[in-house]
């Protein structure tokens, strides 16, 4: 099973807001983390994003669930710059993983 998640139509073009990431990923993400074989964070429509919200979004992701869902998330759409936050939060997810593993 594929999930996918447009965020520009789910949260808008503008994702400054870490509260609403935080939230958005425990109910539409964390839930699925096990049971889909891939999940799809699409940007596409996504014209700004900060830190705050992209490590709300992805480093709480992977740190909750560790490397292995790596293999589920795929991102779409992303600007440079988001690409950019991304791999950064993936990076912070993964230390702060292996801090409580």
């Amino acid at each position: 099973m594929k999930l996918e998640l447009n965020l520009a139509e789910e949260l808008g073009s503008s994702l400054s807001d870490g509260s609403v990431a935080a939230e958005f990923r425990m109910g539409r993400m964390d839930p699925y983390a096990g049971i889909c074989s891939q999940i799809v964070l699409d940007f596409t429509g996504v014209r700004s994003a900060n830190s705050s919200f992209v490590n709300a979004l992805v480093a709480g992701f992977m740190e909750q669930h560790g490397p292995k869902v790596l293999d589920q998330l795929v991102f779409k759409g992303c600007s440079p710059v988001t690409r950019v936050l991304v791999e950064s939060a993936i990076t912070l997810g993964l230390e702060k993983h292996e801090r409580i593993a």
